[in-house]
């Protein structure tokens, strides 16, 4: 199938990408559990892995900039309308890093009306190192199993195709586009840096949004006793939970 034209082909140059690999290396190497949003290591064959950063810009200029500048730009062009930040993370997927199950973003964000999200390449993602897969067409909330992921029954009938980003490329996901993310089979690494906005009328806010994540987390591991990495349990991995988390401010030292 023909690359999707929600797709920006070399949106970050030369030298915004090796900046954003230079912030990237330096937030891998946090803690786990030393970021207040959140800073998690997943279980792979070569022992603990970090495999997410939520809400990265919130301790990193670089990232805050990039957020609230080229992204929210390109999130606000897709929506045709103002746009405001609600969320950001990054996705490491290391060799042999698990993927994600087929979701759409909306049921994760607790309220949120009309969402965009904004996936960059830091490296490159092909099929074998797990790019993304999305299913088009979808205009509704999709129904879900227990683990919020879409029912598989109704995923194997949607229309998947791969969009293979070269490292800088990005594609723009509305919240009800249905996606996932196979292991990475390769060799390489496979990070990619997502970034959310809600129509600014909406008035959602960071603020909104991960006070209800953290509530959500928190009723959702009592009730199943599993530590999780996302409001859905639509990571496919196997999640370690840090000996310590950082609930009120980041015990790492900021960028």
């Amino acid at each position: 199938m023909a690359p999707p034209s929600n797709v920006h082909r070399c949106l970050l140059q030369s030298d915004a990408l090796d900046a954003v690999r230079s912030w990237t290396n330096e937030i891998a190497s946090w803690p786990a559990g030393s970021h207040v949003w959140g800073h998690y290591a997943e279980v792979t064959d070569s022992g603990p892995a970090i495999c997410r950063t939520e809400n990265v810009s919130a301790c990193h200029g670089g990232y805050s900039g990039l957020v609230n500048g080229l992204l929210r730009d390109v999130a606000a062009e897709a929506l045709g309308q103002p746009v405001t930040d609600f969320k950001d993370k990054i996705n490491y997927k290391q060799p042999g890093g698990a993927g994600f199950r087929p979701h759409q973003d909306v049921v994760a964000y607790p309220d949120a009306g009309t969402v965009m999200s904004v996936l960059v390449a830091i490296d490159d993602c092909t099929e074998e190192s797990g790019c993304i897969w999305l299913a088009d067409g979808i205009t509704t909330v999709l129904e879900t199993d227990d683990r919020g992921v879409v029912r598989e029954d109704i995923a194997t009938e949607l229309n998947w195709y791969p969009v293979a980003l070269a490292a800088g490329d990005a594609v723009c996901l509305d919240g009800f586009a249905p996606h996932f993310s196979d292991a990475n089979r390769s060799r390489e690494q496979r990070r990619v840096l997502v970034a959310s906005y809600a129509a600014t009328d909406e008035h959602y806010t960071r603020d909104h949004y991960y006070s209800a994540r953290r509530a959500t987390m928190s009723s959702a591991s009592g009730k199943d006793g599993r530590f999780r990495i996302s409001t859905l349990a639509d990571f496919a991995g196997d999640e370690v939970a840090p000996d310590r988390i950082a609930n009120d401010v980041c015990t790492h030292s900021p960028i």
